[in-house]
């Protein structure tokens, strides 16, 4: 075939057209969020408290258990004067909008800035995990998110405690969703951290302690659904508190705290989930701690009260101890 000038002109202007409307046609390289990390500083003596609450199961249409664990709430803060309240799961289990409005009002009455990590129960009422959460994020002083749409479940993120002089980090909180339950009971009745999730916290962990010259920030992590490793320290020399009932862990264990020992963070883990259980022990050099148990709509023996938690700005450590309605108890420094 011969081909003139003019068509061979043609042929290149077709093609060029087409490599321009091909490029046009398909949207540039997405460009990842950087996720933003909220912060709270330590006070003027370099200490910053948290109060945490757990398993309260609110539930509106009953009255009674509802104004006992008011004041079990009202108590603590009062009390305790914190800087942060942490919620470790199964915190509303009735109604799901006037629950959550019940709840958080507590806390945003008293002017504390509060974070959330989920339990099992908690999206059995009407709302689902991204609904309690799309309700917590237009709540004022939550400090919370949804985490990375990636990753599995909901509510994946960390705070930033900043120094109180200046705009330093110096310590890390950690929250992650322990999920609810396995669908094959012959696996395990109760979920557990996935893959992705520990992938998650390791990435951030690297990314934090390169940020801080290759030294580990101090860490805690917060979740609902103990670890299997709890079952470790009941009995063991230096464990405090009260072990009443099994360790309601998932039956797979997928290496979460084999992740926190190999990134040398955290020092110790926050549950909730037992209610029978308040203890505080070391194993493998974590410590892994109940919460106490802190609403009246639902079974616990052991009484009602929160876990609160004391670091100071300049030690790697913290301090904790169990406040409940006539003083506190189990006190215990790490």
């Amino acid at each position: 075939m011969v081909m003139t000038k003019l068509s061979i002109h043609i042929r290149f202007l077709i093609l060029s057209m087409t490599i321009l409307f091909s490029a046009c046609s398909f949207p540039s390289p997405v460009q990842v969020k950087e996720e933003v990390y909220a912060s709270v500083k330590f006070r003027a003596d370099s200490t910053f408290k948290i109060v945490q609450f757990t398993d309260i199961h609110w539930n509106n249409d009953s009255a009674e258990s509802c104004a006992l664990s008011a004041a079990n709430l009202r108590n603590a803060i009062d009390s305790e004067k914190p800087d942060l309240v942490v919620f470790t799961g199964d915190i509303v289990t009735g109604p799901s909008e006037a629950g959550w409005t019940a709840v958080t009002s507590i806390i945003t009455e008293a002017g504390i800035p509060f974070a959330v990590t989920l339990g099992n129960h908690d999206d059995e009422a009407d709302w689902s995990r991204n609904q309690i959460f799309d309700f917590l994020e237009s709540v004022p002083g939550f400090l919370g998110n949804k985490g990375p749409e990636e990753v599995y479940g909901v509510g994946n993120y960390i705070l930033q405690l900043k120094s109180n002089t200046s705009d330093e980090t110096k310590a890390i909180l950690w929250f992650l969703d322990s999920n609810a339950y396995c669908e094959d009971k012959s696996i395990s009745d109760y979920g557990w951290i996935r893959f992705d999730q520990i992938a998650w916290y390791r990435q951030k962990s690297a990314d934090l302690t390169a940020q801080n010259g290759g030294i580990p920030y101090p860490a805690l992590a917060f979740f609902h659904i103990p670890l299997p490793e709890y079952d470790e320290v009941i009995g063991q020399e230096g464990t405090i508190g009260l072990a009443e009932e099994r360790v309601c862990s998932p039956q797979i264990n997928t290496g979460m705290l084999a992740a926190f020992i190999e990134m040398g963070d955290v020092m110790c883990t926050f549950v909730g989930h037992d209610h029978d259980n308040n203890y505080i022990g070391v194993h493998k050099g974590i410590a892994l701690a109940y919460g106490q148990s802190s609403g009246y709509e639902t079974y616990g023996n052991i009484g009602r009260g929160a876990r609160v938690i004391l670091l100071n700005e300049y030690q790697r450590g913290f301090s904790t101890w169990i406040r409940n309605m006539e003083g506190i108890i189990l006190e215990y420094k790490f």
